[in-house]
């Protein structure tokens, strides 16, 4: 979203970019919140990745963190992805604890395993 206010001296004195979950749009929906709401311009809803995008999204992070190799098997990556409904900053945060997790164990690649009893 962004906020503008034109109305000082006909110059630009602010502009705003608000970012935030859905719950920011209920939030402004409220009558107690209308002055605001009415100087917003422009608002834009993003979804998640779809799970190719998901994949993409992963492999370039991972590229462009200098990794070659496939790093997540394939199964493990299916897990981040259905575990993060494809929104790129859960998929970073899902992927950081997996790998460091796989640091810890000294894994060269993510692996679902099994629970052994």
């Amino acid at each position: 979203m962004l906020l503008f206010n034109f109305e000082m001296d006909s110059k630009d004195r602010a502009v705003v970019p608000l970012a935030g979950f859905p719950q920011l749009n209920n939030s402004l929906r409220l009558s107690i919140h209308e002055p605001p709401r009415q100087r917003i311009v422009m608002n834009y809803h993003l979804d998640g990745l779809s799970k190719e995008e998901g994949r993409i999204y992963i492999s370039e992070k991972l590229r462009g963190a200098g990794y070659c190799q496939p790093v997540f098997e394939d199964a493990a990556m299916e897990a981040v992805l259905n575990a993060t409904d494809n929104i790129p900053w859960i998929i970073n945060k899902r992927c950081k604890a997996s790998l460091l997790v796989g640091g810890v164990k000294e894994a060269a690649l993510i692996r679902i395993s099994s629970c052994r009893q």
